[in-house]
Formats: C-alpha cells, structure tokens, sequence
C-alpha cells in the first residue's frame, strides 16, 4: 500500500467508524496497521479525527503535521509485536537501509489530542460525573453540553451527551412543576386564609 491507498481505506473506516461499525478500539488499531515509513526512514500515520498525515520526528520525540513524499511509493511495515499503546512498529527489512528499533511512538488518537487538533479531548470518567450533577441542578446547561458533546468522535462522549439532555430537560421540567406546585398551595392557602 501506499500514501494514496491509506487515504482511501482511510476514508472507508472512518464511514465505518462514523455509522458504529467499528469501535473507537478497532478504528485505532485500523490505523496502528496502516502506518508507513518512506524511504527515510520516518513512520507516518493519519490523524484520527482530522485525516490529515502525519510524520514521527525522532529528534523532538513528537509527531508533526506534514504532506507525505510524492516520492517512490512506501510499503506498509509488518505487523508490530509490541502492545499498540507504546506503538513501537517493527522496521522492515530494507527500510530506509538501516537498523534497529522504530521509534517509540504515540498511538493515532494520541497524536491528534496530544497535538491539539481535536476539537476538545475526550471526557473522563471524573469530568462526566461533574458534568452530570451541573446538567442536574442547571437544566439549561445539561442542554448545552448536548450539544458541544453530540457529535464527537468517542461512543462514550456520544452517549454522555445524551444522558446531559435527559438530565437536563428533568431538571427544567421539575423546576416547572415546583414552580406551579408552589403558586397553586399559595393561592389556596391565601384563598382559604380570606374565608
């Protein structure tokens, strides 16, 4: 494969992704797998959320947002050994022309949050609680995070993101019938009071 070929398989496990397909797990490891190294001898790989290409600069030990050579076409490596967590890809033989290890590498969705092109990192198990008790006693802020939250990449953010409408559309429908509760007793009770 090539930098064309990772662009449209690319483009096919994204739609994948996109209608629930393929988990957040196996989207990444989709992308583990198609990782290239040109004749440099550098590792590139798509960004999760953007698509965009992206090489592993050994020397600042991070990755950079770049167009891939237009040069002789590169070959996938083989599949690495090690856990996809420290992506560390095996070197092919005749890479490049040298030897030893690749280069420790951040996984694709570490790329793209550890390099700020995501539009917001995903939620944590901490900030979702946070966010369920604010979308609780502030109604009309559970309703907002619906909507910052809704369409983001990870399943978990999607499913949050409902669970902040639920309680927050709850928490403006109880602050109504509290609110008529309240004006119905107080009229009965200034009612009867005149009688």
């Amino acid at each position: 494969m090539n930098f064309a070929d990772v662009d449209r398989r690319y483009a096919e496990l994204w739609q994948m992704y996109q209608s629930g397909a393929l988990t957040a797990e196996q989207f990444d490891q989709q992308l583990h797998a198609m990782m290239i190294q040109d004749n440099l001898g550098r590792w590139w790989a798509k960004s999760r959320e953007s698509g965009e290409w992206h090489y592993f600069d050994q020397a600042s030990g991070a990755w950079v947002r770049a167009t891939p050579p237009a040069s002789a076409p590169p070959t996938l490596p083989a599949a690495p050994a090690a856990p996809a967590a420290s992506w560390a890809p095996a070197r092919t033989a005749g890479a490049a022309g040298t030897a030893g290890a690749a280069p420790v590498a951040p996984a694709p969705q570490e790329l793209s949050y550890a390099q700020g092109y995501a539009a917001a990192p995903e939620l944590g198990s901490g900030m979702k609680v946070l966010f369920y008790i604010l979308s609780f006693i502030f109604g009309l802020l559970g309703i907002i995070l619906f909507f910052i939250y809704r369409n983001k990449p990870a399943a978990e953010d999607r499913s949050a993101a409902r669970l902040f409408l639920l309680l927050g559309v709850l928490s403006l429908l109880l602050s109504c019938l509290c609110t008529v509760t309240y004006v119905v007793l107080f009229s009965s009770a200034i009612l009867s009071g005149i009688q």
